[in-house]
């Protein structure tokens, strides 16, 4: 059966010679892993629909055997073109991305978690990236675990429930720093 979902791309990953793995955060579905048959061959249906950070309707059929569903079409929602204009907001919505994918489980199907990320993504493109952004993904992240603790920042509170964060936030307070000097 086909499901329709509004999602952002998380990640994308190279499925045998053509095509790709698109994780999704959707509306509906939670995360949800999809196959993109044939999607880097010249031509194809999916050229110029399927890059990180972007906003899409997508079709797609849950796997009977795996967790790969099969994605059918894709339509543009927001391209949000000013993630890629600007390295540091592109290292910030990376981090965003990767920190959701790794606490949220895949079977969660809580619309909060797309609404952060689309809200997020959407709030970074739109504006200066600074700590405070980061801060407060993370704070709202932690809430939505059910982990925050006003008494530690909110990083500390998902480093202690999930024991690693990924590497792009220092890269992003790396990058920000040098570039205030």
């Amino acid at each position: 059966m086909k499901e329709r979902d509004t999602g952002t791309i998380l990640k994308l990953s190279p499925l045998g010679d053509h095509g790709l793995i698109v994780v999704w955060c959707t509306a509906h579905h939670g995360i949800v892993r999809t196959a993109a048959r044939n999607a880097r061959k010249p031509g194809s249906d999916f050229t110029g629909r399927i890059d990180s950070f972007l906003e899409c309707e997508l079709l797609f059929s849950m796997s009977a055997k795996g967790d790969l569903a099969t994605l059918h079409s894709v339509e543009l929602i927001s391209p949000r073109l000013a993630l890629r204009n600007d390295l540091a907001r592109l290292y910030l919505a990376g981090y965003m991305c990767r920190l959701l994918l790794g606490t949220v489980e895949a079977a969660d199907g809580n619309e909060e978690w797309h609404k952060l990320i689309a809200g997020a993504l959407d709030y970074v493109a739109a504006s200066t990236p600074r700590l405070a952004v980061l801060e407060h993904f993370e704070k709202r992240l932690a809430v939505l675990h059910g982990i925050y603790t006003p008494a530690l920042p909110a990083h500390q509170c998902l480093l202690r429930h999930f024991q690693t964060l990924p590497d792009g936030r220092l890269l992003f307070l790396d990058y920000t720093a040098k570039s205030t000097e």
